[in-house]
């Protein structure tokens, strides 16, 4: 199935890509053979619906200024068949390496895969397992360890069992019940062990760098200052230390990530739109 619209110096592709477990996208293509592949990865849960707007801001700008832009759903999310809790990192590698494919069949300019919270951590795993992938990666607000980050997922849904008045669970009991095969509701979402497990692995610090790899880092600082936190501070030392090229900057603005209500942050646009991608 595949739909395509035609505007003024873009056109719009939305289809699904790979004949099994197949992934949505929506394809923003500029009139002129492009000059870059960017490849977006979203962001967890709510976070990826809270994110849309924004995303297709930037995608569409991406567009118009000569790169074509894959707006990716995850099999399991979003516009994407099955349910999340089908999901698992496998299944999404296999997914970003559909479009990879689908891209370079278009045309062979490089490809940029950008990532968006968990997103960011996603594409450094697809880089560091495989032989061949892009060395080009756009971080937005990078979560830098799996681990820490499901680690505060579960949190929420020990606080939503408190609020309801339920028998708490803490982490490691929630942590046990998934690697037994149970299915857990947390903030909304059907998680399965598979894709929990795989999320609990990922981190920026542990895998090799592949070589060449330049990544364009940019984190919210809402003082307006450029220091990182210390986590981000420690992990790009790493990466830099295993050969990578990191671009750092920082932004200002609403954290769109956290917002229940539709907001935009020009601040973050801004500073991508100046980058060498």
């Amino acid at each position: 199935m595949r739909g395509v619209i035609k505007l003024s110096r873009i056109t719009t592709i939305a289809e699904f890509i790979g004949n099994q477990k197949p992934a949505f996208s929506l394809q923003f293509w500029p009139t002129e053979a492009p000059k870059a592949n960017i490849i977006y990865l979203p962001p967890f849960g709510e976070e990826m619906n809270r994110c849309r707007s924004i995303v297709a801001n930037q995608a569409r700008w991406f567009a118009r200024h000569g790169s074509s832009c894959t707006i990716l759903d995850y099999f399991g999310t979003g516009e994407s068949q099955g349910e999340f809790e089908d999901a698992s990192l496998e299944i999404w590698r296999e997914n970003i390496a559909n479009a990879i494919q689908r891209v370079s069949e278009q045309n062979d300019a490089p490809v940029t895969l950008w990532g968006f919270r968990l997103g960011a951590l996603i594409a450094f795993d697809y880089v560091s397992h495989q032989p061949i992938a892009p060395r080009k990666l756009l971080f937005w607000q990078p979560v830098t360890s799996g681990k820490l980050f499901l680690t505060q997922m579960l949190r929420q849904r020990t606080a939503s069992l408190m609020q309801s008045g339920k028998e708490a669970e803490t982490t490691e009991q929630m942590r046990s019940a998934l690697s037994a095969g149970k299915i857990i509701e947390v903030a909304g979402y059907k998680l399965g062990g598979e894709l929990a497990t795989g999320i609990d692995r990922l981190t920026l610090v542990a895998n090799s760098v592949p070589p060449a790899t330049n990544i364009f880092w940019l984190e919210h600082c809402s003082d307006g200052s450029s220091d990182l936190n210390l986590k981000s501070s420690k992990a790009i030392a790493e990466l830099r230390d295993k050969g990578a090229t990191v671009e750092v900057g920082t932004f200002t603005g609403d954290p769109v990530w956290q917002l229940h209500k539709r907001a935009d942050c020009d601040d973050l646009l801004q500073k991508t739109r100046v980058l060498s991608l």
